[in-house]
């Protein structure tokens, strides 16, 4: 069952506002930081996609309870490039800077540590 206030930011920010927009990018490129940094080569989990992007939503939003980090990560959920299966965790995290219009000047590691 649905309620009225399931997909309303916490804080009363529409998904229009730049504000709004400004955090679902942050939690999209913190969700590839992480996955450009921890296990670059190894394919991505869809549950670490979940986790990922929940762990920076709720960073992002505060650390609080009661913040909008729902909210923020179901809309950076779905606005997050399709999971491909067998894509790397760095050759992800292009695709999610990509999406939300940022692109890293280094290489992606393909193995080995950086």
């Amino acid at each position: 069952m649905h309620h009225s206030t399931d997909l309303k930011p916490a804080d009363g920010s529409t998904a229009s506002s730049s504000t709004f927009i400004e955090k679902v990018s942050a939690v999209l490129n913190e969700a590839a930081d992480h996955f450009t940094t921890t296990r670059p080569t190894e394919p991505v989990e869809p549950d670490a996609l979940l986790i990922a992007v929940g762990t920076a939503a709720y960073n992002v939003c505060g650390r609080t309870l009661g913040s909008d980090a729902a909210h923020v990560s179901r809309s950076a959920l779905s606005v997050a490039p399709e999971l491909l299966s067998g894509i790397t965790r760095g050759e992800y995290a292009l695709h999610l800077r990509r999406a939300i219009g940022v692109e890293r000047s280094e290489p992606v590691l393909t193995g080995g540590v950086r």
